[in-house]
This record gives C-alpha cells, structure tokens and sequence, in this order.
C-alpha cells in the first residue's frame, strides 16, 4: 500500500515540475534551481517538524511528491550542457549554487522544524 502513496505523491511532484519549467523559462536553468532549493528546504522541514501525519501520507508527500519534485539528473544534464557549451562561468555558478543552497535550505528546514516542535 505504501508503494501507491508514493507513486501518487510522485505524480502530483512530476507535475508540479513540469509546471515549474512551463512558468520559469530562461536560458539558465532557474527551474530546476528552484525546485531543487525549495524541495531541499520542504524537505529539512518534514524531517523534523512534529506533524502529525499518516505514515504513508509522509512517504507520499517526502519520498514520492519531493523525490520526483526535485532531480539530480536535470542538474547533472544542465551541468554538462553548460561544460558542452563552454560556459564554464555558469558551470561553476549553477554548480556551486545547487549544492550549497541545498544544503543550507535543508539545514534553515531542519531547523525550522525543530523550532516548531519546541526543540533547538
């Protein structure tokens, strides 16, 4: 049962992406960037906010809806077409921006979400 809960998170998620990529059209990448930091930080904050959700909700909205709301292989692909097409400045920029706003966005979620559970 927990496999349909997260394939019908993961469909909401691929349109919430795809949808993503319709409004934010650029010749950066911004999309995938957005959606990455946002998910990142959505994630950090289920993580560890005390919500009091089904345990196959959770999988449905983190595992499923997050997990295919967010990609790594766009940001890899995006990646090598900047290395492809020489744009090595965007390269770095784009790479380096992933990463650490990923990890800083989950860091302020996980944070956020213990401050709403009374926890440091």
């Amino acid at each position: 049962m927990n496999m349909f809960w997260v394939g019908l998170g993961g469909a909401a998620g691929v349109l919430l992406r795809s949808a993503a990529g319709v409004f934010i059209q650029s010749t950066f990448p911004f999309s995938t960037l957005l959606v990455n930091l946002l998910g990142s930080f959505l994630l950090g904050l289920l993580s560890t906010a005390p919500l009091k959700i089904n345990g196959s909700v959770r999988l449905a909205v983190t595992t499923g809806l997050l997990g295919s709301f967010t990609t790594l292989s766009a940001v890899s692909a995006e990646l090598f077409s900047f290395l492809r097409e020489e744009q090595y400045v965007f390269a770095i920029l784009y790479f380096l921006i992933s990463l650490s706003g990923g990890f800083a966005l989950a860091y302020y979620g996980m944070k956020t979400g213990r401050k709403a559970g009374g926890m440091r």
